[in-house]
């Protein structure tokens, strides 16, 4: 288990972006590190500017640049082109109403930043100084809540996963190949563009939450299992039979439980019982929840920075990067490893 080898892996969440390169066959030798994530990096650049600034390049993750961006407007303009600005709505009529300029700056005198969830130059430098070959297999890691102008984009992911698990319930089919990435994950699909515009190979995407779900079923030691993965933003709980098919899976905002006190065990406990269901969840200001059946829990782990809350064992080993672990698992059990 776990023995593939020449993957590149990166997990990009709010907060951190996680990398770690197997190609050493002890699992404890392969290179790691953990980064501030993409979008905290830019939005470090925009805060220090003292012009306008452009973005451009691909659609990426929010929130630290959102509000970045925001702040910068106060003094100065923010221009962007179409790719770079669906990275703060859907809907670019309301990125216009932000105060973005959609286009071209209109003067020189601007600080250029392109917006990528993956730093293929950056990474390709670290791996060469490390004195490491680029790899032929690519795995990355980004939370795509899907393109939805119209509809809200939490109603709108939680019903893209609903819809893959009743095609395909097994931990695996949320693992994309760059040619097949569902057209509704534009974010994905701009995170595999950001890899294959730079570097040759087989690039893969998957949802982070599913990469941490895979993780956790490393470490279960029987299932039917639930697994949680408890980050800086959300909450995705799942229950997984022993074939690793999601038989359930419930998704929630973790500042809104953190606010408001929420008993997350008790949550967990209703959850597994089959005692909330998708309208609870919405209403209670979370994304969703899916029970296709209700099975006897025989083991519980949990990951991600808020792991405690959820008060369940967590999963094995570097907290950091049991997602990278569960890319890995994910693409062998794809590829016929298992």
């Amino acid at each position: 288990m776990l023995d593939c080898r020449d993957v590149f892996t990166l997990d990009i969440g709010s907060g951190t972006q996680d990398f770690m390169l197997f190609v050493e066959e002890n699992l404890r030798n392969c290179p790691k590190a953990i980064l501030p994530s993409p979008t905290r990096l830019i939005a470090r650049r925009i805060e220090k500017a003292e012009k306008d600034v452009y973005l451009y390049g691909y659609t990426m993750g929010g929130g630290a640049i959102t509000w970045a961006v925001r702040k910068h407007l106060e003094r100065h303009r923010v221009y962007a082109d179409e790719r770079a600005a669906l990275t703060f709505s859907d809907n670019i009529e309301r990125v216009r109403e932000m105060g973005v300029t959609i286009g071209q700056p209109e003067h020189d005198d601007v600080l250029r930043i392109e917006t990528k969830d993956v730093d293929m130059p950056f990474f390709a430098d670290f791996i060469s100084k490390m004195g490491y070959e680029m790899p032929e297999k690519y795995i990355i890691a980004v939370q795509d809540h899907g393109f939805s102008p119209k509809i809200s984009n939490r109603v709108f992911r939680f019903k893209m996963f609903e819809k893959l698990i009743k095609r395909n319930p097994a931990v695996e089919s949320f693992l994309f190949h760059s040619s097949e990435i569902p057209e509704e994950f534009n974010r994905m699909r701009d995170a595999a563009r950001s890899v294959l515009d730079y570097v040759e190979g087989d690039v893969y995407v998957v949802d982070t939450v599913f990469a941490a779900i895979a993780g956790c079923a490393i470490s279960a030691k029987d299932f039917p299992a639930l697994l949680v993965n408890f980050g800086n933003s959300h909450v995705t709980a799942a229950v997984v039979n022993k074939d690793l098919e999601i038989r359930a899976l419930l998704e929630h905002h973790t500042p809104v439980l953190k606010k408001r006190g929420e008993n997350v065990k008790k949550l967990l406990e209703r959850f597994v019982k089959g005692e909330i269901d998708n309208e609870y969840v919405l209403k209670d200001g979370g994304h969703g929840c899916y029970i296709d059946e209700v099975l006897e829990i025989r083991d519980s782990v949990c990951t991600g920075p808020n792991a405690e809350m959820a008060n369940l064992r967590e999963a094995d080993g570097d907290p950091m990067v049991v997602g990278n672990l569960g890319m890995l698992l994910l693409f062998e059990r794809r590829s016929g490893y298992f």
